[in-house]
């Protein structure tokens, strides 16, 4: 998507399923700070960097990755645009019937004050870039296997680990899977534009 934008300006989005079990890291992540390297190193867990900030995250087949693309002159007012794309996506999610659901922390998505989603935002000359992973039916237990507590965390965490903090969609909603909800956004969502 970004190598298109660069070339037709078009704003676009993307979802699909996280296809194997990985690791993800923040653009300026310590990884050796926040993976636990010897257990994925031995399972095998490949380890990816993304152009986007944030802390480390665990993804697998249960993951949804929901990314748009599109025109944004200058630098300024980041966070505004950062957020104004995470309502982007909370709002297709509640189209798309997952209710009680909403914004906290910098980037997350939540409810019942457990993290069911989080974002990340890339910023270049004349485009931005926003990329969600929505916790459908992840393990969690390879979450806490492979990820260290995060050196940074969100107010409303409280320093509870991931087990207690994050929680799958489908915990909430027992009938929905990844393959339904996939469709469901993309009929609810359109490009954003500002």
């Amino acid at each position: 998507m970004l190598n298109t934008i660069k070339k037709d300006g078009v704003s676009r989005f993307n979802i699909s399923p996280f296809f194997f079990p990985a690791i993800v890291v923040g653009r300026a992540s310590r990884v050796h700070k926040e993976v636990k390297l010897a257990e994925a190193l031995s399972d095998r867990i490949p380890i990816f960097r993304r152009k986007g900030g944030g802390c480390s995250v665990f993804l697998d087949p249960g993951s949804l990755i929901v990314s748009a693309v599109f025109p944004a002159e200058g630098y300024s007012q980041i966070q505004a645009i950062f957020n104004t794309s995470n309502l982007w996506l909370i709002n297709g999610l509640r189209k798309s019937g997952i209710t009680s659901i909403c914004h906290d922390g910098i980037s997350d998505i939540t409810i019942n004050n457990k993290k069911v989603g989080g974002s990340c935002f890339y910023r270049a000359k004349g485009f931005a870039y926003f990329s969600a992973s929505i916790i459908v039916s992840t393990d969690l237990h390879m979450m806490e296997k492979y990820l260290y507590h995060p050196p940074r965390e969100p107010d409303y965490r409280n320093g509870r680990n991931h087990l207690e903090f994050v929680a799958t969609l489908d915990s909430y909603f027992k009938a929905l899977n990844i393959q339904d909800l996939s469709h469901e956004l993309k009929m609810n969502l359109e490009p954003i534009t500002l």
